[in-house]
C-alpha cells in the first residue's frame, strides 16, 4: 500500500493506494496542524510514501517527521523530473517549475488515456483554482510520441484577489457574494469581478490552445477549491464559445485531486 500526498499552500490532501494497478482511495484534506492524525487515519502500514510539496521546506520536514515517527519511513519528494518518459516538458528549466503543476498534468493524462477526442488529437487544458490559479496546456502525441506541455498561466486565485482588494482599499470588505451579471450590492460585485477575471482568464487560454491545434476545441478540466466560485460562470462562457463555433458542448468536469492523480501513476509503468 502507498500513501500518496499532495502538500499546499494552505493544507494537504492525501489518498492511499493498495496496489500500482489499483485506483486510488478518494482525496482527503488535512490541516498541517493536524499531522499528527495521519497515523490515525491510515487503513494499513504503506510500504511507500510518495508526496509533492510547494509549502516550504518547513512544512516538508513536518511532513517527514510526521511520517518518520508514524512508520519510521521516508518520503520521496517527487519533482519535474519525474514522469518524463510520459509528458515532454517545454519548460525552459523544469526544476523552476511548480512541483504541483507537473503533477497534475500527469495526473490528467490518467484521465484523459481512454478519451476518443483525445485520441484524435483534441488539446486539453487543466485549470486549478487554489491560493494561485494555473492554466496549463497539453497538446497530444506531438514530440517523439509523447504528449507535450507547451506553457501556461499563473495569475491569484480567487480568495487571493478577495484579499487584496480588503487589504488594499480602505472601504471594501472581504467579500462573501455570489457571481451574477449585474451585481447591486458590494460583495456580489466584488465576487462576480473576481468570478468574470477566472473565467475570463480561462476562456482566453482556451481561445489560445484552440489555435494553436488548428481549431481543435480544447477538452477543460477543473479542480481546486475556487472552482465552485467560478463554475458557474466559466461554463456559460465556454457553452457559448463552443456554440458560436459549432461544435458540441463540454460539460466540465471536476477533478478532486489530480496531483494525486500524479502521484498515483508515478507508481505504475508507463504506458
Amino acid at each position: 500500500m502507498m500513501l500518496l500526498i499532495d502538500a499546499g499552500n494552505t493544507r494537504a490532501k492525501f489518498a492511499w493506494q493498495a496496489t500500482a494497478t489499483s485506483p486510488r482511495t478518494p482525496a482527503r484534506t488535512l490541516d498541517y496542524s493536524g499531522l499528527p492524525d495521519l497515523a490515525r487515519q491510515a487503513p494499513g502500514r504503506p510500504s511507500q510514501i510518495l508526496a509533492s510539496n510547494v509549502a516550504g521546506a518547513d512544512v516538508a520536514a513536518r511532513i517527514q517527521l510526521a511520517c518518520h515517527q508514524a512508520w519510521g519511513l521516508p518520503i520521496r519528494w517527487c519533482t519535474p523530473r519525474d514522469g518524463q518518459d510520459r509528458l515532454h516538458n517545454i519548460y525552459a528549466d523544469p526544476d523552476r517549475m511548480g512541483a504541483d503543476r507537473w503533477l497534475g498534468l500527469l495526473g490528467l493524462l490518467s484521465h484523459l488515456r481512454d478519451s476518443p477526442a483525445w485520441q484524435q488529437g483534441q488539446p486539453a487544458l487543466l485549470a486549478s483554482f487554489g491560493t494561485a490559479t494555473t492554466l496549463d496546456a497539453l497538446m497530444p502525441a506531438t514530440h517523439a510520441g509523447l504528449p507535450e506541455f507547451i506553457g501556461g498561466l499563473i495569475l491569484p486565485g480567487p480568495y487571493l484577489m478577495a484579499q487584496s482588494l480588503a487589504q488594499g482599499t480602505a472601504q471594501l470588505p472581504l467579500a462573501d457574494g455570489q457571481p451574477m451579471d449585474f451585481p447591486h450590492n458590494t460583495h456580489d460585485a466584488i465576487a462576480s469581478g473576481i468570478a468574470a477575471a477566472q473565467a475570463g482568464a480561462l476562456l482566453h487560454q482556451w481561445h489560445c490552445l484552440r489555435r494553436h491545434a488548428n481549431g481543435r476545441a480544447p477538452l477543460v478540466f477543473c479542480c481546486g477549491g475556487g472552482w465552485p466560485l467560478i463554475r458557474n460562470v466559466a461554463q456559460a462562457d465556454l457553452n457559448q464559445a463552443l456554440q458560436a463555433l459549432q461544435r458540441p458542448a463540454w460539460t466540465i468536469p471536476t477533478l478532486d485531486s489530480p496531483v494525486l492523480d500524479g502521484l498515483a501513476s508515478l507508481t505504475s509503468p508507463s504506458s
